[in-house]
């Protein structure tokens, strides 16, 4: 019995394995690609006001749909929805290498934003479902880090010897090799099955209701409102204070830094011990103070002090949501719509919070516009973490 509990483990160790690096690679293939697809969207002759249409399909429209599309994963299991996610990429992505009219442009972003959601919400809930303990998620957004930080290097290292078309090509070849590598390992059962199981034993919501998962879920969506202020804050920050608009990537890739060398230490070993609420406290806490830097007139200082305290909030909250979602997410609900309707959640909140953002910046003529909308959200996040708290120990009564 033990030896076969021992294979068991072993099984479960190298299946995460390869999906944490599926997770690298898959985002060496993005990252390589996205910094430099608004200069081919140029070159093909799209003007500032189209490529942000087209950015605007790539980012949210599977951000948008994941609700759907975690519904899907519950019943048609996590990889059959990763592996077509995956194609659907790869479909999407292919007219990158053409010169197609700007609907056409639009629709097969959108597509390749759906395929993007797919992977990654299968891949995410499949990891989770074998386990939820912050260590392994803490691994988890490693891997995405790291792939964040290779993946431009690559990239440009691509586009100064060839092409654009070079990038383009060595995308699809990776994640095309994912599809195919991922088709090989065994998957657990569709999470439908097995949640029509275990329901009744393990759903408290008979007794507590969706309360806990209707407070983390809108956690997340004020952490996503925040969020997305990095890209509009970044850029016109490090500008102000560099003097020219490509240290913005160096910030990108300082904050990418930062999260894969201190997240480990500080979550698994630092704060072993400590509740997942109080870390998301300190971390919304520290957003609160991070906001209050975009002073009228930036420095390189206030940037990369900036850029540390965005970065640990980051790596402080980013996993913790996710190990709160599963704990909390009712058994009925099941993981992966879990994670779908809070994707959903997130990406509209993240989609109006951008605007937001841009229109005051643009009202105030300042980055204190951001702050006007960053404060205020990170002190609501304290407020639900308070009731979260409370509501935690209502349950353990």
């Amino acid at each position: 019995m033990k030896r076969v509990l021992h294979m068991d483990n072993h099984q479960k160790n190298y299946e995460s394995l390869v999906l944490l690096a599926a997770i690298v690679l898959s985002g060496i293939a993005t990252f390589m690609l996205y910094p430099l697809l608004v200069f081919r969207m140029l070159a093909v002759g799209l003007d500032v006001g189209e490529i942000g249409l087209v950015l605007g399909a790539l980012s949210g429209t599977g951000r948008l749909l994941s609700f759907a599309i975690g519904s899907a994963n519950n019943r048609l299991g996590s990889k059959t929805v990763v592996c077509l996610g995956l194609i659907l990429r790869v479909l999407g992505i292919s007219v990158y290498a053409t010169n197609a009219p700007l609907v056409v442009y639009v629709l097969c972003s959108g597509l390749a934003s759906i395929g993007s959601s797919a992977a990654a919400l299968g891949i995410k809930t499949e990891l989770l479902r074998m386990s939820a303990s912050r260590k392994f998620i803490t691994m988890r957004s490693m891997a995405i880090n790291s792939g964040a930080i290779v993946g431009p290097a690559i990239g440009a290292g691509l586009y100064y010897l060839f092409s654009f078309n070079s990038i383009l090509f060595a995308a699809i070849g990776m994640y095309l090799l994912l599809a195919l590598v991922l088709v090989l390992i065994k998957f657990a059962p569709p999470e439908y099955v097995v949640s029509v199981k275990k329901a009744d034993k393990t759903d408290t919501t008979k007794r507590t209701g969706y309360r806990g998962y209707v407070l983390i879920t809108a956690c997340a969506a004020v952490y996503w409102t925040i969020y997305s202020q990095w890209s509009l804050v970044v850029p016109l920050f490090a500008e102000q204070a560099f003097g020219n608009k490509e240290s913005s990537n160096f910030i990108y890739m300082l904050n990418a830094v930062i999260v894969l060398v201190l997240q480990y230490p500080i979550l698994v070993i630092l704060l072993k011990s400590v509740k997942d609420t109080s870390i998301l406290f300190a971390g919304f806490f520290i957003f609160c103070g991070t906001f209050g830097l975009l002073a009228p007139i930036a420095s390189v200082l206030t940037v990369i002090v900036f850029c540390l305290g965005f970065s640990v909030s980051e790596l402080l909250i980013s996993p913790t949501l996710d190990a709160q979602t599963a704990r909390l997410a009712p058994a009925k609900m099941g993981l992966t719509r879990a994670y779908g309707f809070q994707d959903t959640v997130t990406g509209i909140c993240s989609i109006a919070a951008s605007s937001v953002g841009g229109w005051l910046i643009e009202r105030i003529d300042g980055l204190a516009g951001s702050a006007l909308l960053g404060i205020p959200v990170a002190i609501v996040a304290l407020l639900l973490i308070a009731i979260l708290r409370s509501f935690e120990m209502e349950v353990k009564k």
